[in-house]
């Protein structure tokens, strides 16, 4: 027996159809039927459902630059400006087909369920791309991967094999032929492979699809964020896009999850440090200030000290720009200043919600200065990040920005000053005799603070180069050939003294400031530096690579 009403349907489909055909022909346009069109896969990456549904149209086919488009009737001025402002950043072209509207309602459902489908996978991989990534140890080992997988899985292969190799920054960048994927490992950035631009568009799309950014946009910064799962494991990614000469440049960072936060013990302090910051963080209340340029480890620095003071009966707040990772029991909140969620606000809400100890991603500005130098006077723990060269130059600094004196007098508890020097690999580190030029180089540098440091590397400053060995680096499979496996800490610890606090009070400069911390005793970067070159750890090209302004 025939259902009336599926028949009913069919007559009227029909008769849809055939409308919609001789408004085709009217309009001199073709006529095209979505429902149940063939799409390919690239076509769903190339607009957001959304937009789709904003716009009433539907992208059904691309042939190179010219993608052919639905629309149920002629264009209106609103969808116009839409595929105008398109073709100016994307270099494009458009032909336009008519579609009923159910049709139209069709592709959009399509493009809807597909998109929503990738996005609830949470990026996680295949046992297939699993068992090809586990056997990534190296870049040789990236490069023929790579032969060997679809497009659509080399962007898993790009980032767990970064992850793989503890690469911090994943960058893609277009040229006139090809394109460039380069990691960021121990904060150098090294080569991986050159690609076709074909792989470079598709991988484009399907990173901007995952990242939330504009697909039709390509003439501006964007930036966004995804995470992708590798069984259990799961690594947030922060996605900047940025036009370039030949597309967009896109930089991914690999933010950490708890299970990478370090301890305070790991990042290679040394003992007299390690017990001066010990004091600091024990006190309930005043403030501590980890200084250095972006990349120079301060914020892992800071969480491993919120690991270490976290504890039952302790409430700890973080207002970050991003979450860089994520820390259970700490209430974690990310600003954002362009919807108006500042630092200043919100650590002013922050100080209403009863905390013991608070960290501030970042002191920028004197509103968030003189709040945070308030809440270490008035009974918290505050950490923060700023930026200055030196520890002795914070205090300067924060003076520049607008804090009074007399609020910074008392409530800094420690300022630090940090750097990230990479580690000789040890599997291929190798000793050398430093010639007699570098030799007195060293010790003119280390010699002020013998008296401070480990007896045996001490000794070490009364011999001649000839009797020296120190490491240098060689290169081999295990670091990638680059010398290097790894990175640690060189820091400087300044302790404010009544002598410090006076120059506060008369607003001394830089060079006054640097002047009391050295008479004080404080072993700056570059002697930390040296001292962890004559133990055989880094070299003294890497320590000055970094601490040399």
């Amino acid at each position: 027996m025939t259902d009336l009403n599926q028949k009913l349907y069919t007559i009227n489909r029909q008769d849809e159809e055939e409308q919609t055909f001789a408004l085709a022909k009217s309009l001199d346009l073709e006529y095209v039927d979505l429902v149940g069109y063939p799409f390919a896969a690239d076509i769903f990456t190339l607009f957001p459902a959304t937009e789709l549904l904003q716009f009433r149209f539907a992208p059904y086919l691309k042939i190179g630059k010219e993608i052919r488009v639905a629309i149920v009737d002629k264009i209106a001025p609103e969808q116009e400006k839409f595929f105008a402002d398109y073709i100016a950043t994307n270099k494009a072209k458009f032909k336009f087909a008519i579609v009923s509207k159910t049709g139209l309602a069709y592709a959009i459902n399509e493009f809807s369920v597909k998109q929503e489908s990738e996005l609830a996978k949470s990026h996680e991989i295949s046992e297939r791309q699993d068992d090809l990534i586990s056997k990534v140890g190296n870049v040789a080992d990236i490069i023929e991967t790579a032969k060997k997988i679809s497009t659509t899985d080399l962007l898993d292969l790009i980032l767990f094999s970064a992850a793989k190799m503890n690469a911090s920054d994943v960058h893609i960048e277009p040229g006139e032929n090809d394109f460039l994927i380069r990691y960021r490992i121990d904060g150098i950035l090294e080569d991986i492979m050159r690609m076709p631009l074909s792989n470079y568009k598709f991988l484009l799309s399907r990173i901007k699809f995952l990242a939330k950014l504009k697909m039709d946009v390509s003439g501006e910064p964007q930036d966004g964020r995804f995470s992708i799962k590798r069984g259990e494991n799961a690594i947030d990614l922060r996605v900047s896009a940025l036009p370039s000469a030949f597309g967009e440049s896109v930089v991914i960072r690999l933010l950490g999850q708890e299970m990478s936060i370090k301890k305070l013990a790991d990042l290679g302090f040394r003992p007299d440090a390690m017990e001066i910051i010990g004091k600091a963080i024990a006190r309930p209340h005043g403030m501590i200030l980890n200084t250095g340029p972006t990349g120079s480890g301060k914020s892992t620095t800071l969480y491993a000290m919120i690991m270490e003071l976290k504890k039952p009966g302790i409430k700890i707040i973080s207002l970050e720009d991003p979450i860089e990772y994520r820390i259970a029991g700490v209430e974690q909140s990310q600003v954002d200043p362009e919807g108006g969620y500042t630092f200043a606000g919100g650590l002013r809400a922050a100080l209403r919600q009863d905390p013991d100890i608070l960290m501030v991603g970042e002191i920028r500005d004197q509103e968030t200065a003189e709040i945070a130098v308030q809440a270490a006077l008035t009974g918290h723990l505050l950490l923060s990040t700023l930026h200055s060269n030196t520890a002795a130059a914070a205090l300067p600094r924060l003076l520049e920005i607008g804090v009074r004196p007399f609020l910074l007098a008392g409530s800094i508890n420690l300022i630090m000053g940090q750097r990230l020097v990479r580690k000789l690999c040890p599997k291929c580190a190798v000793d050398f005799a430093p010639t007699e030029v570098l030799w007195e180089e060293i010790k003119k540098i280390v010699s002020p603070i013998k008296d401070k440091i480990e007896p045996q590397i001490a000794a070490m400053l009364e011999k001649p180069a000839a009797e020296i060995k120190l490491k240098k680096a060689v290169g081999c499979l295990v670091c990638g050939k680059t010398g290097f496996a790894g990175r640690q800490v060189i820091v400087e610890v300044l302790v404010p003294t009544a002598e410090l606090e006076s120059l506060i009070g008369r607003q001394a400069t830089i060079a006054e400031f640097t002047k009391i911390s050295l008479d004080q005793g404080m072993i700056t970067m570059e002697q930390d530096g040296l001292i962890k070159v004559l133990q055989g750890l880094t070299t003294s090209a890497e320590v000055w690579r970094v601490t040399k302004d």
